[in-house]
């Protein structure tokens, strides 16, 4: 058996060494060059997900991290690194390497594919708040930092962090974009593998432009991380309202004596933080003296012949006189937070308008029994404690319960859900995703409350759930455009059954479409197939209900039960799933009839 595959290895590395080293066309030493690099990165990015999935994930979680952080954290990295390591990575790796002489393309199996790009959604959507987990539990942990900080320094991360890793998934997306399109120049108009190419990337753009949004918000945040660390971890920063627009050296002209001292500013849209140099041996750090609001702020040239490029920035608490290295280096600073003065004044002036025409709904409004929530469940308005009485907002108060600040325009007027006090956003709580904003006091006492923990502490959705896929859904409401599609019984986290529209699109065999309704298309959900185990399901005897022939879709914690009409449908739904959860493509011979189609309804 050992010398059997010996001699398979050897055939393959010498059917490797002649695809490489073989004369090709310029056109086509072009296209395999592409093809080559998209194998290349295919096999680096799948050490990645490798990284994240099998040791940053397992290792939290054999620290006994809670699952739902672990979950919040990672999302559905397991699907994808499954669907990358066992498919895509495999099936390229076969045509590139072992039959690009007889069939040289890639399309074809991106084509096949792209569907599966789809759960990327899921990752992407849950990004920002997996970098506020990430964040958040390294610095309340110790275990968690200290998991981390260990994974971290092994050479597999390349001197890397968590934060930086997860990224990765993100940013593979437009990569897939960017090699198609360069492949697709390449490709010869009447190329046998134009048409599939030109599909798979229509499919991958949809998802790229998703992934592009969320680069973007990273790079942002990856601004204000540099300048939380800097500061020490002391200064409100991380904030996704919060975008730095300038930073640089400059000098601070001494009231007392007139000497300039080194400083460095921070410009943001909406303060300036002034700070002080702080001597460290690994880099610079910096202590903030000063936080001066973009709110009111003026900018003023000076002009003294000792004393060349200075300015003053004078804002309500603090002002400044500044002195920039050169003339072009005080002009761009004048001109940029003039710029910022503006746009904030254009945004505050657009905010004031839609508060002030709130404002007075806001007042009048009286806390009723039931709150929302954004779950869509209620939350009780006797479960939180009351110190108003009869629940009224507290109209006339002008200054915050919390800090005792005057409210204006920039500091905005919230009421407390349960007492009604007047309190700003910086002391009031939320206590379920920023719907429902309480006061420090009510919340401290809601959280000892076992029903309000019941309905707080919900676990985010498992890593393989399913996914809004609406455009979709118009072609498998068609009989015509399945393999197999009609009416089925679904039972879904343990929930009562409920009639959905099911379909396996001759287009995309590998995904499995679900929807209330075979004429709605809104709220469409795709499962993408391969890795779920399929079963039969035997109803117990004292069963009465017509959900007799049911079978069940596993992969990890998400399971989804189904019954058919009868046995006839049962056997070709579960013949049919099963070839795609291994990743087969079923042939239009397991597909719908007519009459099956009619049964079903």
């Amino acid at each position: 058996n050992d010398s059997f595959f010996f001699t398979q290895d050897v055939a393959f590395f010498i059917k490797w060494l002649l695809f490489v080293v073989s004369p090709q066309s310029p056109e086509a030493q072009r296209l395999l060059n592409i093809a080559r690099e998209l194998l290349h990165t295919e096999e680096a990015y799948v050490k990645r997900l490798n990284l994240l999935d099998q040791v940053f994930c397992t290792k939290l979680t054999e620290a006994a991290i809670p699952q739902d952080v672990i979950t919040g954290i990672f999302s559905n990295i397991s699907s994808i690194y499954c669907f990358h390591h066992k498919f895509l990575l495999p099936e390229l790796k076969t045509r590139i390497i072992g039959e690009w002489e007889s069939n040289p393309r890639i399309g074809d199996i991106l084509q096949k594919l792209a569907p599966f790009m789809k759960m990327y959604g899921e990752y992407v959507k849950n990004f920002d708040r997996a970098m506020d987990l990430v964040n958040t539990w390294t610095q309340r942990s110790s275990l968690f930092k200290s998991v981390v900080q260990n994974i971290q320094q092994q050479a597999v991360c390349g001197n890397l962090t968590l934060q930086h890793h997860m990224l990765e998934p993100v940013q593979r997306i437009p990569r897939y974009e960017l090699l198609l399109k360069d492949y697709l120049k390449k490709l010869a108009d009447d190329a046998a593998d134009r048409k599939d190419t030109e599909k798979a990337l229509e499919l991958i753009s949809t998802a790229a432009n998703h992934s592009n949004a969320a680069i973007r918000k990273m790079e942002k945040m990856h601004k204000l991380l540099e300048v939380y660390e800097r500061l020490g971890g002391e200064e409100d920063i991380v904030n996704p309202a919060n975008e730095l627009i300038k930073e640089g050296h400059i000098k601070k002209m001494s009231a007392k004596n007139g000497t300039a001292q080194d400083r460095y500013l921070y410009l943001f849209n909406n303060m300036v933080l002034y700070c002080v140099p702080k001597l460290r041996l690994m880099g610079q750090k910096f202590s903030v003296r000063e936080r001066i609001d973009i709110a009111g702020m003026e900018v003023q040239e000076i002009v003294k012949q000792n004393l060349p490029h200075t300015f003053a920035i004078i804002g309500k608490q603090r002002s400044l006189e500044l002195q920039a290295r050169t003339a072009e280096e005080k002009e761009d600073w004048i001109q940029v937070i003039l710029a910022t003065i503006e746009r904030h004044k254009q945004n505050s002036e657009t905010f004031n308008k839609a508060y002030n025409s709130s404002f007075s709904r806001e007042d009048d409004h009286q806390l009723t029994g039931v709150g929302p929530r954004s779950n869509g469940a209620a939350v009780s308005g006797n479960l939180l404690p009351s110190s108003g009485g009869n629940g009224n907002f507290d109209k006339e108060k002008q200054t915050c319960k919390g800090c005792n600040e005057s409210f204006n325009f920039t500091k905005r007027k919230h009421h407390c859900k349960s007492c009604g006090a007047a309190i700003c956003a910086k002391c009031s709580k939320s206590l379920d995703n920023k719907t429902s904003r309480v006061c420090p006091e009510c919340f401290d006492a809601s959280v000892s409350l076992e029903g309000f923990l019941a309905c707080g502490d919900q676990k985010r959705k498992a890593a393989t759930e399913v996914i809004s896929d609406p455009v979709s859904f118009h072609v498998i409401a068609e009989p015509v455009n399945c393999l197999l599609c009609g009416y089925l019984q679904l039972q879904d986290k343990g929930k009562s059954w409920s009639k959905m529209w099911a379909g396996v699109a001759k287009a995309e065999s590998l995904v499995l479409y679900l929807q209330s309704s075979g004429q709605d298309m809104k709220g469409a959900r795709a499962v993408p197939l391969p890795g779920f185990e399929v079963t039969v399901v035997s109803p117990p005897l004292s069963d009465k209900s017509d959900a007799k022939h049911a079978f069940r879709l596993t992969h990890g914690p998400q399971t989804l039960v189904f019954a058919a009409h009868d046995g006839e449908l049962l056997a070709k739904w579960v013949e049919l799933l099963t070839k795609a959860s291994r990743g087969e493509s079923p042939t239009d011979g397991a597909g719908a009839t007519q009459t099956d189609h009619r049964k079903s309804q």
